[in-house]
């Protein structure tokens, strides 16, 4: 499969880079992508730890509320304004 690459900076770029380490053109794009691929992928490693340990704050303040009181059906109908037997809110 073929790269068809519009950019003449890149192109530069690519030739620099491969003229300077003795790689082929491709050696040289195959590498600079693997490096940027790990970066990103620690980049976003980084990102789910930081959302992770940021849940597991909400996750003990959750925790240190306790459980939520017991719901009747009466608690819901007067939440909705619909008591039954003529009683008022």
């Amino acid at each position: 499969m073929a790269l068809n690459i519009k950019s003449a900076e890149t192109e530069r770029l690519a030739r620099e880079v491969a003229a300077l380490t003795g790689e082929t053109i491709t050696e040289a794009v195959r590498k600079a992508l693997e490096m940027r691929l790990e970066q990103a992928r620690e980049e976003r490693e980084k990102e789910i730890a930081r959302q992770m340990a940021a849940l597991r704050v909400i996750q003990e303040d959750v925790r240190r509320l306790g459980p939520l009181p017991k719901i009747t059906k009466r608690d819901f109908d007067e939440l909705w304004g619909e008591l039954d037997d003529g009683e008022q809110e």
